[in-house]
């Protein structure tokens, strides 16, 4: 198996997704080091169990969807990428704060999508993430069927936040609820903007009383999240 997996490298060799040199994984080592130096690596856990607008306890994400960011989760979702997928879980399981992180947990969820829409992209970005982490992380199982998205919505970086408050109402149902009744969730989404998908699909998973919920994103926007509290302000 060995065998051919190194001949398959030597004939098509693989490259490195940010500066295309011939890279084992699918991003180097000299670009991961450059990346985790620069202003969009935040690798933040932010604490919301005090906020009673969220039904979530806290939230975990590695960068700022910013610029080379922003185009690789635009590029993994859009333009048929899935592999990225495995580029973006090297932040999360070969990052010891997220692994400290995770041992608080016992199940992660991916956020659904509809069968029409899986269909017509071809997989579901969350779940692949997911469960490239719960191989990894020996405490954490997937559990891809727990919640179900029943029902198409706009998309919601189109709309503005009541806007995507009101487009994620009632398109999320329980299944299985007893898997993760007294369990530690986490629910895994690729980016959080205003927290409106992440936070009806844990109000869902709540009816079904887990024990904790907390999210993990690949990127948070803080741009709009900033303009919008200037605006509050």
């Amino acid at each position: 198996m060995n065998f051919l997996k190194n001949m398959l490298f030597f004939i098509f060799p693989r490259k490195c997704e940010m500066c295309e040199t011939i890279s084992e994984s699918y991003i180097c080592d000299k670009c991961k080091s450059k990346l985790e130096k620069t202003e969009l690596y935040l690798n933040r856990i932010d604490d919301y169990s005090k906020d009673n607008t969220k039904y979530f306890d806290e939230h975990a994400y590695i960068f700022e969807y910013n610029s080379i960011i922003r185009e690789k989760i635009i590029e993994y979702k859009f333009k048929n990428k899935p592999y990225l997928g495995k580029m973006f879980s090297e932040f999360f399981v070969k990052n010891e704060k997220m692994c400290g992180f995770f041992e608080k947990y016992d199940i992660i969820i991916p956020v659904p999508m509809t069968n029409k829409k899986i269909k017509e992209r071809g997989y579901n970005q969350t779940e692949i993430i997911a469960k490239i982490i719960s191989q990894n992380i020996t405490n954490i199982t997937m559990q891809k069927n727990v919640l179900i998205k029943y029902k198409n919505n706009k998309v919601q970086s189109q709309l503005n936040k009541e806007q995507r408050q009101q487009n994620v109402q009632n398109v999320y149902e329980l299944n299985n609820e007893e898997i993760i009744k007294n369990k530690n969730i986490l629910i895994l989404d690729d980016i959080y903007t205003t927290g409106a998908t992440c936070n009806e699909c844990v109000k869902t998973l709540r009816n079904a009383q887990p024990k904790k919920i907390g999210i993990i994103t690949i990127a948070k926007d803080c741009e709009k999240i900033q303009v919008k509290n200037n605006r509050k302000e």
